[in-house]
């Protein structure tokens, strides 16, 4: 991958979670972005529905990392980077189906 920031993003989050909430996080982004406590909430309902993160700290780090690839304007190349990734395909496939679901929708809204 030649976009470095996009890379570490992708990895702060966790390819997992790229494929699994992007298009959640696209869908609440003004929210997210405009009001403190709808994030507090959110983060607070994330960390409690995946279970992954030992703290909620992990689970605010990886939602911060998919804010700033939605506002680098780079979800379409991180949703490409999970469904051509090998070993998210291995290890995390409902991921990777969720990424491509995400990437259709993107594009078809595009389309309109």
């Amino acid at each position: 991958m030649q976009d470095k920031t996009l890379k570490r993003n992708i990895e702060s989050a966790g390819g997992w979670f790229v494929g699994e909430y992007t298009a959640l996080i696209l869908s609440k982004f003004n929210e997210l972005e405009n009001d403190k406590d709808f994030k507090n909430e959110f983060v607070r309902e994330v960390f409690n529905s995946q279970g992954r993160d030992k703290d909620y700290g992990g689970t605010r780090t990886r939602v911060n990392a998919v804010i700033r690839i939605i506002k680098n304007d780079k979800v379409i190349e991180a949703l490409e980077y999970i469904v051509d990734s090998v070993r998210i395909n291995k290890e995390e496939p409902k991921a990777v189906q969720m990424a491509k679901e995400a990437f259709i929708e993107i594009q078809s809204n595009q389309t309109i």
